[in-house]
């Protein structure tokens, strides 16, 4: 019996993948950040599309709704650990930046 490593489909998908993280390696090496902000200067704000795990959702001000998250363990994460209002226990990636 031939073993896996040894058929045509297991080496095309090595070679596969080998192509493609030379392709993520490469791309990485050639890219520069071109936008650089003069000393002491911040962004005022950040417009962060996308789904759950950059919106956590915050109903607690405008929806009339019974799903509310304005109680522990909500928010345990935040400074001070006081519930704020959006289905997270902490910090998400857009926050952080």
């Amino acid at each position: 019996m031939n073993s896996l490593s040894s058929t045509p489909l297991h080496n095309n998908l090595r070679l596969l993948l080998l192509r493609f993280i030379l392709c993520i390696v490469v791309s990485c090496k050639l890219t520069n950040g071109i936008v650089k902000l003069p000393p002491n200067v911040s962004v005022p704000a950040v417009l962060v599309f996308g789904d759950s795990i950059v919106d956590t959702g915050n109903n607690n001000n405008n929806l009339r709704t019974t799903a509310r998250c304005n109680f522990p363990p909500y928010g345990k994460d935040f400074e001070g650990g006081i519930p704020t209002g959006r289905f997270s226990n902490g910090k998400v990636p857009s926050d952080l930046l």
